[in-house]
Parts: structure tokens; C-alpha cells; sequence
């Protein structure tokens, strides 16, 4: 662990127990208010056999007691804190790099999952032993719990598909649940990849790395909710520029920042390192253009017009800012 970090606690005192089957990270910062209700979801999977990392980011309310009462509970769960606040990414990463099973998710700290995804999730990649990822279809749930909606997710088929086809469905469908909604990865694949990037986005980076090297698999049972709420890191997208880039890379020290050109560099970036024929990658780049690049548009002007205000003004103050 890196100095300022409290050491990994174990919660069972007699000892390391026999390897898990999924290991559950759960990054958190600040996250008291919906906190308890992912992890309790987590405790009563149907799949018993799991290990719930929960990474703690410097919160300043009560996360943190919440999740010493889980650890305290019952054995399954880890706790591990963090005194100064590193960035979104490096949280993700930590909970990676002590993940002790060889299926690992994301579970953001305030989704929810319903009692059988992680057991169907590994069901899928035991029977697709070639794909990488496993992902359920994703419910929208608001601040209360209510169902607002869902993801465009029905019917979807990464497995037959070339890598070039993969990507341009999931860029077309927006499936994120492949990574950060509840997606059970390979750990030692999503370790050799890198895991999350250090900017905004980092998420579908990602994505299109894996998408453009193995196939996915969907579990077609609608058992991940996704919340959407006012706090949420999506909200960063309207608000000023270095803020936004800061929460996933503190150390950033620039007057200035560009999230959505860096991004759309990335992506295209992975495109042009994947390892498949030449021919697959012109055909890769032309999705990210047709279904990143293009639908993203009027994201890089407002780039521009953002960092021209806030140098100006000093700070830019638009529908979302941190204060």
C-alpha cells in the first residue's frame, strides 16, 4: 500500500481463507447515503463464495463506518482506506490489484445488484471459456430507487462477431455495463490490460481495448441497477473542465483541460495498438468515428468554449461545479 494508506485489513483473524470464486470491488468516496444498500445486495448473492473489497478514497462522512460494520459482520468483507484522495481511477485500480479471485467486478457504491448476477455472470463465462467479460442487462433506478428506465442492452451478441463489429455495437449501444455497470471480467485479463486510464472516460477506453481482443457475453436476465442521481461523476461533463479531469488525475496542474478531445484521442489510440490485421483496424476506426467521434461533436467545441471562460473568469461555473 502507498504511504498515508492504513494497511489492507483483513476480516477473518484466523487466517487468509480458500481462493473466492468473484472478488467485488466497491470504490467509494463520500458515498454514506447509498453505501450500505450496494453492500448489503452484495452479501446476499446467491453465488456465496465472494470476496467484497471495499476502497474507501478519503471520504469525509460516514462511508467509512459503514464499511467497518460490514467487515465486523461478516468475513467476506475487506476494508481498505485511504488518507489522501488519490482519484477515481487509482481506487478502481488498487481494489484490482489486491483482488485475490480470478472473476473480479466493479460495483459502484451506489448500484445495486440483485441476487443472482454475480452466480449467473460466472455461469456464462464457465460455458464461454473464449470471452472475457459477462455482463447482465442494466435497470435505471433514481435517488429513491424507482425505475426511471433502462439501458438499450436487449438481445445483444458479442460473441459471433470480429473485433472491429464488437466494437462498433458496443460504442452504438452504449454498453458501459460491460465495465463499470457490473460486468464480471477475467482478473488476470483486466489486470493485463491495464485497468482504468488516469482521465476522464477511462471506462471506454477500456472498453474498446477489450472489445477489439475477445468476445463478450450478455446474461440476459435484468439484473444490475444502475442509479442515477444529482452526485453521480457523469454530472462533471457540464461543470468546469479542470474539475473534471482532477477527479480522475489529481496531480493535474494545468489552467486547462481538454477531457473530451484527450478522450477521443485514447480511444483512437487503442484502435491503433490493438493486435488484429489491418484491414479489422480501418474498420475499427471507422466506427469509433462514425459512433464516437461524430455523435460526440458538439463535445469539442464546448472543450474550447469552457477553458476560454474559465480563463477568463478564472473559473468556469456551468450545470454542474463541485462547490
Amino acid at each position: 500500500m502507498s504511504e498515508g494508506d492504513s494497511p489492507v485489513r483483513w476480516s477473518d483473524a484466523r487466517g487468509p481463507r480458500a481462493t473466492p470464486v468473484v472478488t467485488v470491488g466497491v470504490p467509494v468516496y463520500n458515498g454514506e447515503r447509498y453505501l450500505a444498500q450496494a453492500l448489503e445486495a452484495l452479501r446476499d448473492q446467491d453465488l456465496r463464495d465472494v470476496e467484497v473489497l471495499i476502497g474507501d478514497n478519503a471520504s469525509t462522512d460516514g462511508s467509512a463506518q459503514i464499511a467497518e460494520s460490514f467487515v465486523a459482520s461478516d468475513p467476506r468483507f475487506r476494508f481498505l482506506r485511504s488518507d489522501v484522495n488519490r482519484g477515481l481511477p487509482w481506487n478502481y485500480n488498487r481494489l484490482l490489484a489486491q483482488a485475490r479471485a480470478p472473476l473480479f467486478m466493479w460495483n459502484a457504491s451506489d448500484d445495486v445488484v440483485r441476487p443472482g448476477h454475480l452466480a449467473a455472470c460466472r455461469d456464462a463465462l464457465l460455458a464461454h471459456p473464449d470471452a472475457t467479460v459477462a455482463f447482465s442487462r442494466v435497470q435505471l433506478i433514481d435517488a429513491r430507487g424507482e425505475t426511471v428506465g433502462e439501458m438499450d442492452d436487449w438481445g445483444l451478441d458479442f460473441l459471433t462477431l470480429a473485433p472491429a463489429r464488437r466494437l462498433d455495437l458496443f460504442l452504438a449501444r452504449r454498453v458501459w455495463q460491460a465495465i463499470g455497470f457490473g460486468g464480471v471480467i477475467r482478473t488476470a485479463e483486466l489486470r493485463d490490460m491495464g485497468g482504468l486510464g488516469m482521465f476522464y472516460g477511462q471506462d471506454i477506453a477500456l472498453g474498446t481495448k477489450m472489445a477489439l481482443r475477445a468476445p463478450w457475453v450478455e446474461v440476459p436476465q435484468q439484473s444490475y441497477m444502475s442509479r442515477r442521481h444529482d452526485a453521480q461523476m457523469n454530472k462533471l461533463q457540464g461543470g468546469d473542465p479542470v474539475q473534471q479531469v482532477r477527479v480522475f488525475n489529481p496531480a493535474h496542474s494545468r489552467p486547462v483541460a481538454f477531457p473530451q478531445w484527450y478522450l477521443n484521442y485514447r480511444i483512437f489510440a487503442e484502435v491503433a495498438a490493438a493486435p488484429i490485421p489491418l484491414a479489422e483496424r480501418a474498420r475499427a476506426m471507422r466506427a469509433v468515428i462514425t459512433r464516437w467521434t461524430a455523435p460526440n461533436w458538439r463535445f469539442f467545441p464546448f472543450d474550447v468554449k469552457r477553458n476560454a471562460i474559465r480563463l477568463v473568469r478564472g473559473r468556469y461555473v456551468g450545470a454542474y461545479h463541485s462547490s
